[in-house]
């Protein structure tokens, strides 16, 4: 089992992977610690995604790389 992520700390440009295997870039955080605003890198599973801006709900975060 890999460590829980804190949302909160998590900073606009960290890239996210989510539960359905999408990768996002965290473009703003209110650091609620439920939501991040994130555009899609890449969606296995809805490949319209890619490009969009969404709310992310924490609880679909699986891992997080930082910025570059």
């Amino acid at each position: 089992m890999s460590d829980p992520i804190n949302i909160r700390a998590l900073m606009p440009g960290t890239q996210i992977t989510l539960t359905d295997g999408a990768v996002a870039e965290i473009v703003s955080n209110p650091a609620d610690g439920v939501w991040v605003f994130a555009r899609y890198l890449d969606s296995p599973r809805d490949p319209a995604l890619v490009g969009q801006e969404e709310m992310i709900f924490a609880q679909d975060v699986v891992a997080a790389a930082p910025p570059k």
